[in-house]
């Protein structure tokens, strides 16, 4: 069995959805639960689903090296001067 994933131009979902409902009830294809949320728009890698899984986030990250406060400070000063052309006080 075969797995897609479309993105289907609003204009043409109307007719695509009907022939898929079609297909669907002559069990020629089966809609399949999808980990991704797209209600929320959470790709599947930054859901947590568990307090272990959630843990593990947590450690990795804070062994990650940080910036200081005044590099943060630095980054985003020219961040918004470059990119958004606005003085951050």
């Amino acid at each position: 069995m075969q797995t897609i994933h479309l993105k289907i131009e609003d204009s043409f979902f109307p007719h695509f959805k009907a022939l898929i409902d079609s297909l669907i009830k002559d069990r020629k294809i089966e809609v399949i639960e999808d980990e991704y949320d797209y209600e929320n728009n959470y790709p599947p890698e930054a859901v947590a689903s568990s307090v272990e899984e959630v843990r593990r986030r947590v450690y990795e990250a804070e062994k990650e090296p940080s910036m200081t406060q005044q590099e943060y400070d630095r980054v985003m000063d020219d961040f918004f001067k470059n990119e958004l052309v606005v003085e951050r006080r």
